[in-house]
Parts: structure tokens; C-alpha cells; sequence
């Protein structure tokens, strides 16, 4: 089956790939990634740390410096799988254009698979594959459709966190339902820490799906109940207010440390890993503020390519 699998060009991005990919080896995949910033990620405060947590700290410090060396870590950057399962990977910031429209269609995947993609497929794209495209939601459909679905469970006191695997219509998370399965939420990890666990599930539910259509079955899918259908835009600073009176916390520079970790070869890590603690890296984030980013990855990269 030829696959066409989207993801984002960001920290989870790669989790999802190193999971992913080494299940798809008796498939043709072709992998795009987004590269999408709104409005609110560069105001909110704390979705201007988020961005810098997930895309600038990792995408334009430590894979670079990761790519420059010959070993590699428990997991992947985006070079590195590329590498080793042997795709094409590529960066995209329009999927409806005609550029992307010929690629797709000159390609002809079977099925196009969404997983935190951050761009939205219209119609010219979604009648391209015969198997149609499918998308993995972090969220419970349909009561919490559209961004940040985990953090608006954990506001509101969810104690299992789902994630949905559905068709895409021409609606925005409206599509129906393959599978929802769900986690035990744990405030004490923060939201972040439950991001990756989420799409791992989606995944798991993914390859089932696969195996269904590769066996010529149609799968069962759930229409969605319009009159529980939730969304939800980028929360305000007032959401991120309410969820650490709540006693969560966006992100748990204990969680994000340990992730970063398991990047940086393993014979490097230990020169590195005062570096890379979480009191360091809650500095460097918090810093932004201030500096801004670019001048914040300058500094610690100086420091880090004396280790690397």
C-alpha cells in the first residue's frame, strides 16, 4: 500500500515517525510535515514557550548538532529516519496548492494518514487517495474537537484522556469514528506528558485500520453526534491561568528533559546532561521573554557544541 503520512515538523512530529515507521516497512511511504506558526503561538506567553519547547529548542539546537554526529540516540531525529527507514521527508506549508495538489496526485498514495498535521486538507486533496484520508485526533470525539484537545481535557478535570481515529470530511474534526481509546490522565505529568502516550495510541488503532483495508474489508465508522460536538480554538492566557489553579502544569521540564534525552546519543548524553537538566532548560525557555529565542539558541548552542 502506498501511504502518505503527515505529521508536524516538531518534537512530537518525530516521536510519532520513530514509532510509526519501523510498522510501515511492507508499505511505499512518503512523509510531509507541516511548518505552521499562528498568531497566538508568538502573544500567549505560555504558547510562546510551547513553541520554543516543541520546535526551536529541538529543531534548531539539538537535532542539528544530533545529524553532525555518526551515532545516534534511542530516538531518531527527522534526518535520521529518514535514514534509516529510507523515506522521503519533506517540510510543507501549503498542502491545497498546485505544487502540493501535482506532488500528491503524481505520487498516488492509497490512503493519506494525519497525525498532528497542522494543515487543513480541502477537497482537491481529499479525492486523491481511493482509501481516502484518516486523521489522529489527541482528543475524544466529538466533544473535543479542534487544538490543544489534552490541555482542555485536564481543564476540565477528565480523568482518561482519549484520542480519535477518523475519517476526514470537509469538516474540521467532524469526520466519523474508527476508534476512540483512552488514557488515565496524571496531573503530576503536565499536559505535555501525555501527548506522545496519545498518538501512540492513535497509532496502535492506525495499524489495525491498515490491516482491515489490506485485506479488502470496509472498516466500520461512527458517525459523529453533531448536538456533542465540541471545539475548541487555542486557549487564552486565561486557560493556562485556570489549568495551574487546577495544579497542572503546561509543560514538566522533568518530562521535556527525559524526552530530549532519549535524542542525544547515549556516549555524548553524559558530558551533556548538566547542560540539559531542567532547571537549565526552564532558564533557557523562560528567557525568551526577554532575549528571544534566536538569542537564546546562540548562547546555548555555543556552549553545547563544546560538548558535542
Amino acid at each position: 500500500m502506498k501511504i502518505l503520512f503527515c505529521s508536524k515538523n516538531d518534537i512530537f512530529g518525530a516521536v510519532i515517525l520513530n514509532e510509526i515507521l519501523p510498522q510501515l516497512k511492507d508499505h511505499e511511504v512518503k512523509v510531509l510535515l507541516s511548518d505552521k506558526t499562528r498568531a497566538e503561538e508568538n502573544s500567549v506567553p505560555d504558547l510562546v514557550e510551547e513553541k520554543f519547547l516543541e520546535r526551536d529548542f529541538p529543531l534548531n539546537l539539538i537535532f542539528p548538532l544530533v545529524d553532525a554526529q555518526s551515532l545516534t540516540g534511542e530516538l531518531l531525529t527527522f534526518a535520521g529516519c529518514a535514514k534509516k527507514f529510507n523515506v522521503d521527508i519533506h517540510t510543507i506549508l501549503n498542502i491545497n496548492n498546485p505544487e502540493s495538489e501535482k506532488m500528491i496526485r503524481d505520487w498516488a498514495p492509497d490512503i493519506i494518514i494525519s497525525a498532528r498535521f497542522s494543515l487543513i486538507f480541502k477537497s482537491n486533496i481529499e479525492q486523491i487517495p481511493r482509501l481516502g484520508i484518516f486523521n489522529i485526533h489527541p482528543g475524544a470525539l466529538p466533544g473535543y474537537a479542534g487544538l490543544c484537545a489534552p490541555l482542555r481535557g485536564m481543564l476540565n478535570g477528565e480523568e482518561k484522556l482519549g484520542c480519535t481515529l477518523h475519517r476526514v470530511d470537509d469538516g474540521i474534526d467532524t469526520g466519523p469514528i474508527y476508534a476512540v481509546s483512552y488514557l488515565d490522565a496524571h496531573p503530576e505529568k503536565s499536559v505535555f506528558g501525555h501527548i506522545a502516550e496519545l498518538y501512540g495510541l492513535g497509532l496502535v488503532n492506525m495499524m489495525r485500520l491498515l490491516g482491515e483495508l489490506s485485506n479488502g474489508r470496509t472498516p466500520a465508522l461512527q458517525v459523529q453526534d453533531p448536538a456533542a460536538f465540541r471545539y475548541f480554538r487555542l486557549p487564552d492566557a486565561a486557560a493556562f491561568t485556570d489549568l495551574r489553579a487546577r495544579g497542572v502544569e503546561p509543560v514538566s521540564y522533568e518530562v521535556y528533559g527525559e524526552l530530549i534525552r532519549k535524542f542525544i546519543p547515549a556516549a555524548i548524553y553524559s558530558g551533556a546532561q548538566d547542560f540539559l537538566n531542567s532547571k537549565k532548560i526552564e532558564h533557557a525557555t523562560t528567557s525568551i521573554h526577554s532575549k528571544g529565542s534566536a538569542e537564546v539558541l546562540a548562547g546555548n548552542r555555543l556552549e553545547l557544541e563544546t560538548i558535542f
